[in-house]
């Protein structure tokens, strides 16, 4: 009986040895993984560029289904690179064609349009039209652009040597190249410059306030004989494309595009 009890106790003693050596190897095991453990690392975020995050300096809309667009001479002029933005797209671009006589020139790039502009086949701009035109950056931000027709009206009518007229307009930085689109939805010009506050200008308004909500634009006929002598496909039509109480600004919306130009 003595001799059961002392092995029994020598068990016993034996087992709480080894939980205490057990215990001591697990804290060691836990002190030692404290010592290796890092904290966590934040990932960068991604340097992918945002398109929705660029603001383009100008405007320019597609003409055909090549991808080629329409814009300002001097909006290209200058550039060392050339980028097309539209509905979160990054492009590329590269000079297609530039008009030694007018302040026009287009471009190409990577991306395909929706929907194509259509010139008008006979050209009537009069004095007081109505017609629509805004820059790519600020149709994005239009709060009313599902249901605006207007915004602009034809001061007078192109002039016979370069082909140019006025539109009161409210137009902001950005809109040179914009198309400017008459009742039917169609092309009848395109915006290239604001007025000047200059007496010896006929085009210009006689105050530099006035002056602002002056803006040039190159009439149909004069950008029709720019793109047939380049070479560029364009669609010519006097069918309507648009209903007669039809909002023009999304028409425009999705015509144009963001040119971005890099120093």
């Amino acid at each position: 009986m003595i001799r059961e009890n002392s092995a029994l106790l020598l068990v016993r003693a034996l087992a709480c040895r080894l939980g205490v050596m057990t215990l001591a190897a697990i804290l060691a095991l836990s002190s030692a993984g404290a010592q290796t453990t890092r904290d966590p690392v934040m990932i960068p975020p991604s340097k992918a560029l945002d398109a929705f995050a660029l603001e383009p300096n100008a405007t320019g809309f597609f003409v055909n289904y090549n991808g080629d667009v329409l814009t300002a001479r001097h909006v290209v002029r200058t550039c060392q690179s050339l980028f097309l933005i539209k509905d979160g797209v990054v492009a590329r671009a590269s000079v297609k064609a530039v008009s030694p006589d007018t302040d026009l020139a287009v471009i190409t790039s990577r991306i395909r349009p929706f929907l194509v502009a259509s010139f008008a086949k006979t050209s009537g701009v009069v004095s007081a039209q109505p017609v629509f035109t805004e820059g790519y950056e600020a149709l994005q931000h239009m709060p009313d652009r599902a249901t605006t027709m207007y915004n602009a009206f034809a001061r007078d009518r192109p002039a016979a040597s370069g082909g140019e007229f006025t539109l009161i307009s409210s137009a902001k930085n950005g809109a040179s190249g914009s198309p400017v689109l008459d009742q039917a939805g169609l092309v009848v010009g395109v915006v290239t410059d604001r007025a000047e506050a200059s007496n010896d200008d006929p085009r210009a308004y006689v105050t530099r306030s006035g002056a602002a909500d002056y803006v040039i634009a190159v009439a149909d006929d004069t950008v029709k004989a720019f793109l047939s002598a380049s070479n560029i496909p364009f669609n010519e039509t006097d069918a309507a494309q648009l209903e007669p109480m039809q909002a023009r600004a999304p028409r425009a919306a999705t015509l144009e595009v963001g040119v971005l130009c890099g120093e």
